[in-house]
C-alpha cells in the first residue's frame, strides 16, 4: 500500500478514537477524579443540594453552630453564690524581736568568785543559784549575832522572872527587851548580807554566754550575763500615723524570718506606743508571738504584717466582674432570667472581690457564659462542664 494510504487510515482511526473518548468522558471524569483525589489522600468535594430560595447548608442560617444553649432558647449559665467577708487593711513593717522578760545580771556585791553554777543557754528556774561569792566573812558574823541573840533573849528572861519577886525594875526589863529586838535586827542584816554572796535567778528563762568564771574579783558593777524568758517572743515594730487609731491591743499580726524561709508566725499586738513619735510619724507598738518550740530568738529581723478588720462587704468571683462605659456590673440569675446589678469594687484579691452594690448573699451571680446575656434574658443553670467554653 501506498504511504499516504497508511497515513490517512491512521488518521481516521485517530479521529474515531477522539469521538468515542467525548462521548463518554463528562460521566467518567468525576469519578477518576475522585478515584485519584482518594489515592492521594485529599479531601473529596461532595455536591449539595440547596433549597429554593436559601444560599446556605439545610437546617437553617446558623450553620453547624447550634441553637441557644437551654430549653426553649435559654443560655446557660454557671452561677455563684454570693458570700460575705470583712474587707482587711494589710500594713508591712520590719521589726526587731525580743524576749518577753530580759535581763543582764551583775553581782550583788564585791567579792571573789568561787563557784559559776550555770552553762551558756541552759534554762533555770526562779531563784536557782547562779553564782557563788566568797562568804567565809559572813557566815562568821551570823554566828556571831546568833550568840548574841541568844544570851540576851536569856537575859530578858531571867528579868522577866525577877520582875514578878520585884527584884528588878521595870525599866530593866524595858531595856532588855529592846537589846533583844536590835540583836535580832543585827542578826537579819548579817544573814542578809550572807545571801547577797550568791546570786540566783530573778526569773525563768535561758541563760547567756557568761561573762566570769571563778577566781574572778568582780564588784555591784561587774556583768555576770543575761537571762532571757523566751516564751513568748516580742516583735518591735512601727507603723504609719495614720493607723494609729485603728490599732488596738489583739489586733493580728503575722511574721516571716529570713530564718525559716517563708513560714508563717501568727501573733497579736501585745503593746502599744503611749505617743506618736514626732520623728518618724510613727507608732511603735509590739506583737507578741508564742514561742513554746523555742526556736525564736531576741535579736531576730522579722517582716510584720498587721491585719486591721474592717466593713463587711458582699464578696464575688472575679470572672462574674463584667464592665462597660457605665462601670463595673454582674449578671444576677433571678427566678431564671439575668438581671444587670451594678457594683462598685472596694478590694480585689487573687480569686475574689469585695464589692459594694444591690446583693444579698441569697443571690447567684454569672460566671460563665456571659457574652450573650441581656436584661431579663432566660437562662439555665448548668454544672461547669455542661457549658461550651468558646460561649463565655
Amino acid at each position: 500500500m501506498a504511504l499516504w494510504k497508511q497515513l490517512l487510515a491512521a488518521a481516521l482511526v485517530v479521529i474515531v478514537a477522539f469521538a468515542g473518548w467525548a462521548l463518554i468522558a463528562p460521566q467518567t471524569l468525576p469519578t477518576a477524579v475522585s478515584d485519584i483525589a482518594a489515592r492521594a489522600g485529599l479531601p473529596v468535594a461532595q455536591e449539595v443540594a440547596v433549597a429554593p430560595g436559601r444560599g446556605g447548608p439545610p437546617g437553617g442560617g446558623r450553620g453547624g453552630g447550634g441553637g441557644r444553649g437551654g430549653p426553649g432558647g435559654a443560655e446557660r449559665v454557671v452561677t455563684a453564690q454570693v458570700s460575705e467577708v470583712s474587707s482587711v487593711r494589710r500594713v508591712q513593717s520590719v521589726g526587731t524581736a525580743e524576749a518577753q522578760r530580759s535581763v543582764t545580771l551583775f553581782s550583788p556585791t564585791a567579792g571573789l568568785v568561787v563557784e559559776v553554777l550555770f552553762e551558756t543557754g541552759a534554762y533555770v528556774e526562779r531563784d536557782q543559784p547562779l553564782m557563788r561569792l566568797d562568804d567565809r566573812e559572813e557566815q562568821i558574823a551570823v554566828e556571831r549575832a546568833e550568840i548574841r541573840l541568844q544570851q540576851l533573849r536569856d537575859q530578858l528572861d531571867r528579868f522577866e522572872r525577877l520582875s514578878q519577886t520585884q527584884a528588878v525594875s521595870v525599866v530593866q526589863v524595858e531595856e532588855a527587851r529592846a537589846n533583844v529586838a536590835s540583836a535580832a535586827a543585827e542578826l537579819r542584816g548579817v544573814e542578809l548580807d550572807l545571801e547577797r554572796r550568791t546570786l540566783r535567778a530573778p526569773f525563768s528563762g535561758h541563760m547567756g554566754l557568761a561573762q566570769i568564771s571563778e577566781g574572778d574579783r568582780v564588784t555591784a558593777t561587774t556583768p555576770v550575763a543575761n537571762i532571757d524568758d523566751r516564751g513568748t517572743i516580742l516583735v518591735r515594730y512601727s507603723i504609719p500615723e495614720r493607723f494609729a487609731g485603728r490599732t488596738l491591743p489583739g489586733s493580728r499580726a503575722t511574721a516571716t524570718t529570713v530564718s525559716f524561709g517563708s513560714r508563717v508566725f501568727e501573733g497579736v499586738v501585745a503593746e502599744i506606743d503611749s505617743r506618736i513619735d514626732p520623728q518618724t510619724r510613727t507608732l511603735t507598738v509590739r506583737a507578741a508571738i508564742d514561742n513554746a518550740d523555742d526556736i525564736l530568738r531576741p535579736g531576730m529581723a522579722f517582716l510584720v504584717e498587721t491585719v486591721f478588720d474592717g466593713e463587711i462587704y458582699n464578696a464575688v468571683p472575679l470572672l462574674s466582674l463584667q464592665w462597660d462605659r457605665n462601670g463595673s456590673f454582674v449578671w444576677q440569675v433571678v427566678d431564671g432570667r439575668a438581671r444587670r446589678t451594678d457594683v462598685e469594687i472596694v478590694e480585689r484579691g487573687s480569686e475574689t472581690a469585695l464589692v459594694s452594690g444591690a446583693l444579698t448573699t441569697a443571690d447567684r451571680v454569672v460566671l460563665e457564659g456571659v457574652q450573650r446575656l441581656r436584661d431579663g434574658s432566660e437562662v439555665t443553670v448548668a454544672e461547669r462542664d455542661e457549658v461550651d467554653p468558646s460561649r463565655s
